[in-house]
């Protein structure tokens, strides 16, 4: 497994983001300084799994490795607590995905590398 992505796992596995004790905004990916306060008292915060679709596209042209994917269906929703997030939503027809439907964060295959076999797995999202 690559160091980058053995270090970063907890953000793909647990959806990890970031909280200010300073004034409470929470953040995702993690944050090292508030974006609100400016503050540098940071702490982990899991961020909750179930959300809101916010806006969504299909995409038909696929980047090298996520040939299988096609159609790829991405979203933006906005989570429980307020943060934006951006994800795959998968075990559903792109042309089923509606602005608004409800969704929750699942553990799967993100894709497998060609060059060493390494399987790299982190979150999508599926409609509840």
């Amino acid at each position: 497994m690559s160091i980058s992505y053995w270090r970063m796992k907890d953000r793909y596995y647990r959806l990890m983001g970031s909280m200010c004790k300073a004034c409470g905004a929470e953040f995702f990916p993690p944050v090292y300084k508030c974006k609100r306060c400016n503050s540098e008292d940071i702490a982990d915060k899991e961020m909750p799994k179930n959300g809101k679709i916010l806006t969504h596209t299909t995409l038909h042209e696929i980047m090298e490795g996520f040939e299988d994917e096609e159609p790829l269906a991405l979203a933006i929703i906005t989570l429980d607590n307020g943060v934006k997030v951006l994800g795959q939503i998968v075990d559903t027809q792109p042309d089923r995905i509606q602005t608004g439907d409800p969704v929750k964060a699942v553990f799967r295959r993100v894709r497998i590398n060609k060059e060493n076999g390494q399987i790299m797995y982190g979150y999508k999202f599926v409609k509840i």
